[in-house]
């Protein structure tokens, strides 16, 4: 188990020690007075540092930083015009169901262009930080604002999540799993695979999820994992790029009986 404490940025304030106390108690962790010591020099005593600043919350694992930006989710809508996973979709106003949440660049995306996004995060530290973000971020696109403040979190594990949801509950299920080649390629992925899980039960995510979609169950992943041809996902070949996204089509398939 991890070793994670709760601090303030170094210029603190009553009101950042009262969140970050309040902070730590919620999460079950421990809080440190910051008293003017670096990020390093914490991090040789404990594995990880969240820390409360005025405008954000960051964590600092090993070399890395996780807080909430929109740096790629901006480009992404900015770019919008070959965007394969709006192409996938292929409908206009879905309810889609994001099992793994992260920095909710695809929920934000999806939610943008009209879609009705509920996203799961397992990880309470991920979940919190962009959760966190998705309500306070403010972008100088108020469309991006209201996309994020229209998604629907929840911090638990989409598996759980999925046994509990009803038949037919979402046209689109999304799922954007770590896998090795993607944490071992991909910066951008620096910051949350310290935390992230990158294993998973998809044997039974993929029962639950036909049984829970109307429409598809949509996967994004590094083009070398079997994923694809594994669980007889249709795959859409993008040349020159990384990551490759795969469709099951439910309407296809005959439903899972319980």
């Amino acid at each position: 188990m991890k070793n994670i404490i709760v601090t303030t940025s170094v210029k603190t304030t009553k009101e950042l020690d009262s969140a970050a106390k309040l902070l730590a108690n919620n999460l079950a962790l421990q809080y440190i007075p910051r008293n003017k010591k670096t990020i390093k020099q914490l991090l040789s005593i404990v594995t990880g540092v969240l820390v409360v600043y005025k405008n954000k919350l960051s964590y600092y694992e090993n070399n890395s930083e996780l807080f909430f930006h929109l740096d790629t989710t901006a480009l992404k809508i900015k770019n919008s015009d070959n965007e394969p996973l709006l192409e996938i979709i292929n409908d206009e106003k879905q309810d889609i169901l994001d099992c793994t949440m992260g920095l909710a660049g695809d929920s934000i995306l999806l939610s943008y262009y009209g879609h009705n996004v509920t996203a799961i995060e397992k990880n309470n530290i991920i979940f919190l930080i962009t959760n966190t973000g998705l309500k306070e971020y403010t972008s100088q696109n108020e469309k991006i604002n209201d996309a994020m403040r229209k998604i629907t979190s929840y911090n638990s594990d989409c598996l759980e999540f999925l046994k509990n949801s009803t038949d037919n509950s979402y046209d689109v299920i999304y799922i954007d799993p770590m896998f090795s080649h993607s944490i071992a390629e991909s910066n951008n992925l620096d910051g949350i695979t310290t935390l992230a899980e990158t294993s998973f039960p998809f044997d039974s995510f993929i029962i639950e999820a036909c049984r829970v979609g109307r429409k598809k169950i949509i996967i994004k992943a590094h083009f070398k994992d079997d994923i694809f041809e594994k669980y007889n996902f249709t795959r859409i070949i993008r040349k020159n790029t990384k990551f490759h996204y795969g469709f099951i089509d439910i309407t296809k398939k005959p439903k899972t009986k319980h």
